[in-house]
């Protein structure tokens, strides 16, 4: 059952109420997010073309945890964190690049192969050896879908189909392996996760905050389709006239954002970095990445770009107030927040809130 097939009424002195501010600034909260969230789920991470051959790999950190994804000589994409077994030393550097047949740890020149065993202990001396399992590097889940690739620190659980369910379904016809990367926009932010998840999740905002994705689509009939056993949100919209093609638009909880076109994609992530900071991590794909279609795809993705900018621009006021201790709660509105609601459900639900009366339920 989803939230959306849930229609109680709603009095004024039965008002739903958002999360209480100190959560979104919370150190105590963070360190239940990330072990009980950020470790627990599939993270999108890289995409598959930024490491196409046999040693190839891509750095960076997922739920506060250095890790790298290494494509190993059998094509298979594998995860590890980025920790030598020696005495801890990180083993690669830089955002990307390629490694030998063995990761040489820059240490101590412990040895280790793609696929993550001990290969070598220079010269330890005494009679030791070390079992190459036991002493291979620290694995990561790793999987590839559809040209992106996803990692989980914590091992087990759900596939990562498994784990994007229906949405692996509806998106099958839309071109992603035949779309190639073309641009980035990351940036810094003093916003909390959660924060930019409840603006993603509601466009009661919308006519006030984005013209241009107003011109685009009849914001009128904009819906958020909530599938909480699913943990995901669809979102939709149907274009104006000389507005963009279909479109498939989804929010993966906690913080996975699909926008899909048949001529491209907009994929987005947040990675948090403590309560109340996020690096926002977007990147555009196009089927065409000719020379003749760069300044075309370059005003699409600046065109999706300043949409994120707008949404920056107001939250970053809201999680200064947030921080400051005089707002404390909100009502959720009915019409339009229920993805808030939903999201925050979804955060309440993996926190294991105490107060399940609090899990009221808004229609759409």
């Amino acid at each position: 059952m989803t939230l959306v097939d849930m229609t109680p009424q709603f009095a004024p002195s039965a008002l739903t109420w958002t999360l209480p501010a100190k959560a979104y600034s919370s150190e105590d909260t963070f360190a239940q997010e990330r072990a009980k969230i950020f470790t627990k789920n599939w993270m999108l991470f890289s995409w598959s073309e930024k490491i196409p051959n046999p040693g190839d790999y891509v750095r960076g950190t997922v739920a506060g945890y250095s890790v790298f994804a290494l494509r190993g000589d059998d094509g298979v994409v594998r995860a590890f964190h980025n920790v030598c077994r020696h005495r801890g030393a990180e083993l690669v550097g830089g955002a990307s690049g390629h490694c030998g047949k063995l990761i040489v740890c820059p240490y101590h020149s412990w040895g280790f192969d793609r696929a993550g065993l001990l290969k070598r202990a220079r010269d330890f001396g005494g009679d030791h050896s070390f079992d190459p399992v036991e002493w291979g590097l620290y694995p990561v889940d790793c999987a590839e879908w559809r040209g992106l690739v996803f990692l989980r620190i914590e091992r087990g659980g759900e596939s990562l189909r498994e784990w994007l369910g229906a949405i692996d379904t509806m998106a099958a016809d839309y071109p992603l392996e035949q779309q190639h990367y073309f641009m980035s926009k990351d940036r810094d932010v003093d916003v909390d996760w959660k924060t930019y998840g409840d603006n993603y999740l509601e466009c009661y905002h919308c006519q006030t905050m984005h013209p241009g994705l107003c011109a685009s689509m009849d914001i009128n009939q904009y819906k958020i389709d909530v599938h909480y056993d699913e943990k995901f949100f669809h979102l939709h919209a149907p274009a104006r006239d000389g507005g963009l093609t279909r479109g498939l638009y989804f929010y993966r909880f906690p913080v996975l954002m699909l926008n899909l076109y048949d001529w491209g994609s907009s994929i987005a992530t947040v990675e948090p970095l403590g309560p109340g900071r996020i690096r926002h991590i977007n990147w555009y794909f196009f089927t065409d990445v000719s020379p003749e279609k760069a300044e075309a795809n370059r005003q699409s993705a600046e065109w999706s770009a300043q949409i994120v900018s707008e949404d920056i621009d107001i939250i970053l006021g809201v999680q200064r107030n947030l921080n400051a201790g005089v707002y404390q709660r909100g009502p959720v509105s009915p019409k339009y927040e229920h993805g808030v609601l939903g999201f925050q459900n979804m955060v309440r639900d993996a926190l294991a809130d105490p107060a399940p009366a609090a899990r009221q339920v808004a229609a759409e």
